[in-house]
């Protein structure tokens, strides 16, 4: 069967965990089919706790697949399902813009033993897998939330989690806790200038000075008149 899997080491095999969207766990002491469970949450999908990977979609389970005892499950609602899993997409969800949910979420990664696994599979490539203790943990606390101690400031392995800038990127912007503060440029005052009701600048008026000439007045006269008697205008015959 496609869900055949080995039992989780975790939990118990004598049961079947099943852990809703609001973080209650429901607990079934027989097989049961997800059609079952999907009766009474119709908007929501089924998954393995062992099937959350950064960058890929989280498989669900179909109607006819049976819950095997001994075995986690998540009941999520089906959007969740439709988009590739990343840490921008898992803070988003699993906790809102309030501030004390974003921290709740943060610390909520450093306090468990190991929020991301880095696998390697057959071919070669490493991938990383998103803890079910995790998830159960980011659950329960959106259902019932604790306060938290002030400044606190959890600290998690980036370079051993992130492999790629993607992921870094992505991976800063889930537990950056630094505060944002607006950045303050200095103003400086200019002196205002004098427009007028058209939006045109006024102009200055001009103030002409007095020019003093080096010949006295009753000398330049008398150059006048002399270059007016000079002047001849010659007819046309």
């Amino acid at each position: 069967m496609k869900n055949a899997l080995p039992p989780d080491p975790a939990s118990d095999n004598t049961n079947i965990k099943l852990i809703l969207s609001d973080g209650v766990v429901r607990i079934y002491h027989r097989p049961i089919y997800v059609s079952e469970v999907l009766l009474e949450f119709p908007k929501h999908s089924v998954c393995r706790s062992d099937s959350f990977y950064i960058g890929q979609k989280i498989p669900p389970l179909s109607d006819q697949d049976l819950l095997q005892l001994g075995h986690k499950y998540f009941l999520l609602p089906t959007p969740f399902f439709h988009s590739v899993l990343s840490f921008v997409t898992i803070a988003s969800f699993f906790s809102s813009s309030n501030s004390n949910n974003k921290n709740r979420f943060i610390n909520n990664a450093a306090a468990c033993h190991c929020p991301f696994d880095l696998q390697r599979t057959p071919s070669g490539c490493l991938r990383i897998r998103v803890s079910d203790e995790f998830i159960s943990q980011l659950l329960e606390q959106g259902n019932n939330p604790k306060p938290l101690p002030p400044q606190q400031t959890p600290s998690l392995p980036l370079g051993k989690i992130c492999t790629t800038p993607q992921l870094a990127k992505d991976y800063t912007q889930l537990v950056r806790t630094r505060r944002w503060k607006p950045k303050l440029e200095t103003i400086k005052e200019t002196q205002k200038k004098r427009v007028s009701s058209f939006g045109l600048k006024k102009a200055i008026p001009f103030q002409s000075t007095p020019i003093r000439s080096a010949y006295p007045l009753p000398h330049l006269r008398s150059i006048h008149f002399a270059y007016k008697h000079k002047i001849r205008i010659k007819s046309r015959s």
